[in-house]
């Protein structure tokens, strides 16, 4: 399926990319410190910039890790049961609570994005002001990309269901 491999890629690329946030995030708390507590110095930029860089952090990658099955799980109980009633769970775990979440929160997520650009609204957790509109978005995306690889997860595990037992168990 052609298509499931290019939200993988999709997928990857944003992991894989998102993660030198951190690197970023790291020195702006880095500069913050030394200004403050060496020159006496502080910033007005790097709260916000360390708040939005660990959001973006801990959102935009949600799809790369349910990719890499990363996410955590209390599957104690769910490994008791045979492959075959694993799958239907999962199936039914996508149906009743991972779409309908996602869905959710891209659709408030664009709404609140949305009304943040139009009202250009700015922060308020300090002087700078900066605009937050494009920080909004990234709720949004992130459920959108984490939507479109639940969607591939989703069709792998209906693959694998449609399977004959035998070739299950192999």
């Amino acid at each position: 399926m052609r298509i499931l491999a290019c939200i993988d890629a999709v997928s990857d690329w944003t992991g894989k990319v998102i993660r030198w946030l951190g690197l970023l995030l790291s020195l702006a708390v880095i500069y913050e410190v030394i200004s403050r507590y060496a020159f006496n110095r502080p910033t007005i930029w790097a709260f916000d910039t360390a708040m939005m860089l660990t959001s973006i952090l801990f959102l935009l990658p949600a799809a790369y890790m349910l990719k890499e099955n990363a996410h955590i799980r209390v599957d104690v109980l769910l490994r008791m049961f045979p492959v075959r009633v694993q799958q239907v769970i999962e199936c039914i775990f996508y149906l009743v609570f991972f779409f309908p979440f996602t869905l959710v929160m891209v659709w408030f997520g664009s709404r609140a994005a949305r009304n943040a650009w139009l009202a250009h609204e700015i922060s308020n957790t300090s002087q700078w002001g900066e605009p937050i509109a494009w920080w909004k978005w990234v709720i949004p995306l992130a459920f959108f990309l984490l939507l479109l690889q639940g969607i591939a997860g989703f069709s792998r595990t209906l693959a694998a269901l449609a399977k004959p037992t035998r070739e299950i168990e192999q």
